[in-house]
């Protein structure tokens, strides 16, 4: 008998291939990805986060989840969302978590559902959630928002029968950006691969991938690796005052240009 507790989730996939769930603390932290191997753990990592502006006034960003790691590993990341702070609603294989806080001048609410596809077992079986997010303003003045999803290259993470992580290999790791053109949007996903001598042999081994489509009014960047056990601000200072970053980057470009440098600054944040 398997019994987590009662920080649960509607869980994706389940028909086969492995599934893993995201709770109504929104924290993703059951992990059944591979057949007969189940493991239960927050990967502090793997979280959504939202910054809001309104015009005239200071920015909001909070990671959306109500727990937080312990000791300091991603201390610059603002943790620990109100509870209280919005309802999580799921009858699988569907489920939403509606965001109401009154720091936030616009209302967002998260979805996702699966790909049920009637007699249509390969597919379904797929672990392969779509998550739609709709930001409304009920406001006057304009609102910006950008979302923020952060991943763990979890290959290697459920080759044992261990119920935590404690066990997951980390060797070889890479992580690719990629896009390619749909219509007139454009797909921009992350890989999460290793390097290999051999193709993909064992069902903890293959490869995973996080996409979004940007399209006219959202704009997306994307940040291919930063230590998870550091502090994060790499990821989290660009995120929470883009004006700030840009100015920065603006200045170090300038600085650049005058020494004759032409190195890149690809470090920024997922909108």
């Amino acid at each position: 008998m398997i019994d987590d507790g009662h920080w649960q989730g509607a869980h994706v996939g389940g028909f086969g291939a492995g599934t893993f769930s995201r709770t109504y603390s929104s924290d993703f932290v059951r992990w059944p990805s591979k057949s007969g191997v189940h493991k239960y753990q927050t990967v502090f990592a793997n979280q959504f986060a939202i910054y809001q502006k309104t015009e005239g006034s200071a920015p909001v960003a909070e990671v959306l989840a109500s727990v937080h790691p312990q000791g300091s590993a991603l201390q610059a990341w603002k943790w620990d969302y109100p509870v209280g702070a919005g309802d999580y609603h799921a009858l699988y294989p569907k489920s939403c978590c509606d965001y109401r806080w009154e720091k936030f001048p616009a209302h967002v609410v998260w979805n996702s559902s699966l790909l049920i596809l009637p007699d249509n077992y390969k597919e379904a079986s797929y672990t392969v959630p779509l998550y739609r997010w709709h930001a409304d303003n009920p406001t006057q003045q304009n609102v910006t928002v950008s979302l923020l999803f952060s991943w763990t290259n979890m290959i290697g993470w459920f080759r044992d029968t261990q119920r935590d992580l404690s066990g997951h290999l980390d060797h070889g790791k890479v992580n690719r950006f990629q896009t390619a053109t749909l219509g007139r949007d454009t797909m921009k996903d992350l890989v999460f691969d290793r390097l290999r001598k051999m193709p993909v042999g064992e069902d903890f081994d293959g490869p995973m991938v996080i996409a979004t489509l940007e399209s006219p009014g959202v704009d997306v960047t994307y940040n291919t690796s930063f230590l998870s056990t550091g502090s994060g601000n790499e990821v989290w200072d660009p995120f929470s005052n883009p004006e700030s970053f840009k100015r920065q980057r603006q200045l170090g470009q300038q600085r650049r240009g005058s020494s004759g440098s032409d190195r890149r600054d690809d470090r920024a944040k997922k909108d």
